[in-house]
């Protein structure tokens, strides 16, 4: 079937797509060239525009693009808040979703995410899901490609690393070093080879480095294994119904200190609420439902924190887990102190918000944070700056009065590498220690480091916490028909490409949101896989509407093809799949309605 179709003629649709890929990150470089030709054989070219971090996010929230690859976010942003960020126009997902099928529109899809989020009856929230991930799987908009596990290599100096079930975080405060040196070298990526940690501001996004704000700075609880929600800087917390909302009163660890000193304590907490949920501020946090409906944060004495909210919400000790945007920093690191006024003197990075919400810093004054001081496991020690703005090397310190307990590694040197031969180079000279996440090596070089080097490193992967998803843009012809979206996905073979590019490590997938997430463990339909005949169908359907013209002949077709055909169409079931399968059949000789004695004529 295969040889049939790679030769696209004049019966397909000859449609022009553009594709933007991050010219950084080694996943979306090895798939590229796969599936381009795999809808080169249903006549589909694919205009290929490698980005650097700047432009890619800016192609992104302007539309300029018809396929990308993105991921889910993971554990435990998924399905709660990684849907809700659909409605925020910065995100790419918000184009995706602007053109679907009437009576579905993006206004009364974002409107239901919202509603399950605000129910607190189990089945009414799982029903709400089902009924939203069914309606989404329809249109298909996105194409699941791969579960995502996320790896780490580390030189067998070291040991004690248990992989996260948060998505973005890299814990290495749990790692002792055996021999040598007790400062390391670590390559790590959250998507891409590394090239800064920005800022390290807690309360923003991009370019701020996730992992590198998991290692500073802290939350009330944190995210523990299986999805359970355990201390961090509260001990115990109550939560219960309040008026229209709820109350959650929370009971702060006390003896903690900032890295510069400085007490933590409810003011403390307050003064960064203050900061990310104003009334200005927070309309950059519109997919963190926590911060729509959380309407007041006061301190019940020294050490005790109580939220209250407007409306029930379900997720909302899962969202106070999060490495962004509710995590404490310093008080001395606002400009004025616990004085620092959220609209004079937000702890805003200036030009952070992004091109859409450049408008925010009218009404706000961006003064950002002095320096990124927290009360995490690590503190920030200094950045050596390239020529064009990038990292070439971040240090870190462990902290010794964190509360945790010292960490096994006294300092920490993230380096930048130009390429994932670099790293790998390194890793076997020694000179590196760890390259931990998706972007520092490709998946083939991770295999060959566990099957030919094990003596020298210890290769682990987390479970599949994220999907990898190609992103159709809803909003711009030609993916803005259904028709061409559907032709797209069937004609990616993703099973293969994964075997020939991943080595077999990550296995496709069909649903947008991984089983493990809540409430996405159900079985969506029809099934979007890899099927040329259908692909071809779709984008190449001059084959089979000959049949209407009398041309069957044309098309290499037998008589008894095109009796079968039109039978099969008068009688109401001409399906799409078994049509295709019976033209392909006759070309490759095969016919499906052939005389008796098998002589064709």
């Amino acid at each position: 079937m295969d040889d049939i179709a790679a030769t696209p003629n004049e019966a397909c649709n000859n449609l022009e797509v553009t594709f933007i890929v991050q010219d950084n990150n080694p996943e979306m470089q090895a798939v590229e060239d796969d599936i381009r030709a795999n809808l080169a054989q249903i006549g589909i070219k694919v205009k290929t525009m490698f980005l650097n971090d700047t432009e890619y996010r800016d192609a992104e929230v302007n539309g300029d693009y018809h396929l990308l690859f993105t991921r889910t976010w993971g554990a435990p942003y998924d399905p709660h808040s990684y849907m809700a960020s659909w409605a925020v126009p910065s995100h790419v997902e918000y184009t995706a979703i602007g053109n679907m099928t009437p009576p579905l529109t993006r206004e009364n899809l974002i409107e239901r995410i919202e509603s399950v989020q605000t129910e607190l009856d189990e089945a009414k929230i799982a029903q709400g899901w089902r009924s939203i991930m069914q309606d989404v799987h329809a249109e298909s908009l996105f194409l699941p490609l791969w579960g995502t596990r996320i790896p780490y290599v580390i030189n067998r100096r070291l040991y004690g690393f248990t992989p996260s079930s948060q998505a973005y975080s890299i814990p290495i405060h749990t790692i002792q070093v055996a021999s040598g040196s007790k400062s390391v070298t670590i390559s790590p990526g959250d998507g891409a080879l590394f090239s800064s940690t920005g800022p390290i501001n807690p309360h923003q996004y991009a370019p701020n480095a996730l992992w590198a704000q998991d290692w500073i700075y802290e939350g009330l609880v944190s995210y523990g294994q299986d999805g359970e929600i355990v201390p961090s800087l509260a001990t115990s917390w109550t939560v219960e119904p309040h008026g229209e909302g709820q109350r959650a009163t929370f009971q702060l660890r006390e003896g903690v200190t900032f890295h510069d000193g400085t007490t933590f304590n409810c003011s403390a907490a307050v003064l960064n609420l203050d900061h990310v949920l104003s009334d200005t501020v927070k309309q950059r946090h519109q997919w963190f439902g926590a911060g729509k409906y959380l309407k007041s944060w006061i301190c019940d004495g020294e050490y005790k924190l109580v939220l209250e909210t407007s409306s029930p919400f379900y997720p909302l000790l899962q969202e106070l887990t999060y490495i962004r945007p509710l995590r404490f920093a310093s008080p001395s690191a606002f400009s004025e102190g616990l004085f620092s006024d959220p609209d004079e003197h937000n702890s805003c990075e200036s030009g952070d918000f992004g091109s859409k919400w450049d408008f925010l810093e009218e009404e706000v004054n961006c003064m950002g944070l002095s320096a990124p001081i927290g009360t995490g496991p690590f503190k920030y020690v200094g950045t050596t700056t390239a020529d064009d703005g990038s990292d070439d090397e971040v240090v870190f310190n462990g902290y010794q009065d964190y509360w945790g307990g010292k960490p096994g590694i006294e300092t920490v040197t993230v380096v930048k590498y130009d390429s994932v031969e670099e790293v790998e180079a390194a890793l076997l000279s020694g000179d590196l220690d760890m390259a931990m996440g998706i972007g520092p090596l490709k998946a083939t070089q991770v295999q060959d480091l566990k099957f030919h080097h094990s003596d020298m490193f210890d290769v682990r992967h987390s479970d599949v916490i994220q999907h990898s998803l190609l992103v159709f843009n809803g909003n711009k012809a030609p993916t803005d028909d259904i028709n061409v979206r559907q032709a797209i996905i069937h004609a990616i073979d993703k099973a293969t490409f994964l075997e020939q590019e991943f080595a077999g490590l990550e296995k496709p997938v069909t649903q947008l949101l991984p089983y493990s997430a809540p409430y996405s463990n159900i079985d969506l339909n029809p099934k979007w896989g890899y099927d040329l005949a259908k692909a071809m169908l779709l984008n190449c359907p001059a084959e089979v509407s000959a049949r209407a013209s009398g041309d069957m002949e044309d098309v290499g077709l037998s008589p008894g093809a095109v009796t079968g055909i039109i039978l099969a169409c008068v009688a109401g079931a001409c399906l799409l799949g078994l049509v295709t399968k019976m033209i392909l059949a006759e070309k490759a000789g095969k016919p499906i309605f052939a005389p008796a004695n098998n002589e064709l004529s």
